[in-house]
């Protein structure tokens, strides 16, 4: 081989040589950014992981509370029919009073009512008596 050549060749392989150095780095420079990218994965990983926890609590909240939402209703429910009966009861009740004391009253004015005939003829009679003692 001529000096040229070998010169060239030599020229060619150092360029490879550096070629192949830079090569290195950039490859070793990529395998740190994956190396990152992965640790960046793994925490957004982590992270999801923790926001599908938190989604569940606040699903699991929602569920209780349309539970407890569920029960008040029943319960709103419960009050309204014991409501209304009691009003029901009470209505009854003041009816049946009134009616009783609308009677006790009837009667006592047709006691009244028969007293004071009574008086008047008892007034009628004493009246007479009055009248015959006069007499004689």
């Amino acid at each position: 081989m001529s000096e040229e050549r070998f010169d060239r060749l030599e020229n060619q392989l150092s360029q490879v040589i550096q070629a192949l150095g830079t090569m290195q780095q950039s490859m070793s420079t990529m395998q740190q950014n994956m190396a990152g990218i992965e640790q960046r994965v793994t925490g957004i990983e982590q992270q999801v992981t923790g926001i599908e926890q938190r989604v569940t609590g606040i699903e699991q909240r929602v569920a209780s509370m349309e539970q407890n939402i569920n029960a008040a209703r029943e319960d709103i429910t419960s009050l309204r029919f014991r409501i209304d009966s009691v009003e029901g009861a009470v209505t009854v009740v003041i009816r049946n009073t009134f009616v009783a004391q609308q009677n006790f009253i009837d009667e006592l004015n047709l006691d009244l009512s028969i007293n004071e005939r009574k008086t008047r003829r008892l007034a009628r009679r004493v009246a007479r008596l009055e009248r015959q003692d006069l007499d004689d």
